[in-house]
């Protein structure tokens, strides 16, 4: 397949109002600029947007699969630019900043176009988006990654095709965005960001905010380290064990039910939602995960609901026993986390199934 300078990428669905200007407003770009370059628009689209498009002056990719981040792999896969540019093919980002991603790529391996940084057209975005939507999750990946960005969800943006590649990009929805930017973190790769002019979109909106964000935050959950539920499981659990073994003498705060009963299974149970985090990253996503490895390589299922059996069966016959009543709290807890353990164990080793 013969290289080219750069390939713009629509993903499209039922944007027949925009597409076509998104198009002309690409070629004026490379004409004007002298760039050797390709329109593709990666189409799934019910309405007239594919034959639009074509007519514009695009090449058409149809796919007919759901997902913004599927319509993104369908269309650069059929890219030949050595420099991949994607936008939206609903007319919101002003393209004549494409001249100003390129030229960000001499310095980064990802070109962001921010529109926090740059000038949101009234009506372009949402209230919520603004304020609280993409703010929100910025800080997240601040603080679980050290990504300092002032807008990751970004939908106009520009890479080298190595950096691409590189990537190996998996989800199918809007947290294709946020994939991106955690993977260039985990890879060390470099971004930087350039304002641009967001403008209100033409056609229907195809956004569904609160699914949409419980895609990023669901896949910010899967690679958040695993220190964070590890530590933060460790912490409670010892809260709650250190005020079991205290009883009456550890004063009021390590005395209350809720830091003696549930603490220590809310701890148990985040080590195991970090372990469903990094089993599905591998098995789902097919990403090599150390400690998944070496977690599997000595987990043994039988061991593990033996353990889990053990510590229900012994509370429960201390307590035929006539065990002394201010034990109770610790025979309950070590009941339930035998619990958590058995039914914990028997999910993990189904979900590690490939």
């Amino acid at each position: 397949m013969k290289r080219i300078a750069v390939s713009v990428v629509f993903p499209c669905r039922d944007e027949e109002a925009a597409v076509a200007r998104c198009v002309e407003e690409a070629r004026t770009i490379f004409a004007t600029h002298h760039i050797e370059g390709e329109i593709i628009v990666a189409d799934s689209s019910r309405d007239r947007s594919a034959a639009i498009a074509t007519k514009a002056g695009a090449a058409v990719v149809p796919h007919g699969k759901d997902g913004y981040g599927t319509a993104l792999r369908e269309g650069i896969a059929c890219a030949r630019g050595e420099i991949i540019i994607y936008s939206d093919a609903d007319g919101t980002y002003d393209l004549s900043t494409i001249p100003s991603l390129l030229k960000a790529l001499e310095r980064a391996d990802i070109a962001i176009g921010s529109r926090l940084d740059g000038t949101i057209v009234p009506g372009a975005m949402p209230f919520l988006h603004r304020y609280f939507g993409t703010p929100v999750l910025n800080l997240l990946l601040f603080v679980f990654f050290g990504i300092r960005t002032s807008d990751s969800q970004s939908g106009f943006r520009a890479l080298k095709r190595s950096t691409y590649d590189t990537l190996a990009l998996k989800t199918s929805g809007m947290e294709f965005a946020t994939e991106m930017l955690i993977k260039a973190k985990q890879k060390r790769l470099t971004y930087a960001e350039v304002p641009i002019t967001y403008r209100p979109r033409r056609g229907t909106s195809k956004l569904r905010p609160y699914r949409d964000g419980f895609a990023h935050l669901k896949y910010i959950a899967l690679q958040a380290p695993l220190s964070v539920y590890f530590v933060t499981g460790g912490i409670l659990f010892a809260l709650g064990a250190l005020g079991l073994s205290l009883n009456e003498a550890g004063g009021t705060f390590l005395n209350a039910a809720t830091v003696k009963i549930l603490f220590p299974l809310v701890g148990v149970q985040m080590f195991f939602v970090g372990l469903f985090a990094k089993t599905y990253l591998h098995t789902r996503f097919e990403e090599d995960v150390p400690f998944v490895r070496k977690f599997y390589a000595t987990f043994r299922l039988k061991t593990a609901l033996t353990a889990g059996a053990v510590l229900i069966l012994i509370p429960l016959a201390l307590k035929l026993l006539g065990a002394d009543a201010g034990a109770f709290d610790a025979l309950l807890v070590s009941a339930i986390a035998g619990f958590q353990i058995l039914s914990n164990s028997l999910i993990l080793s189904t979900l590690s199934i490939k």
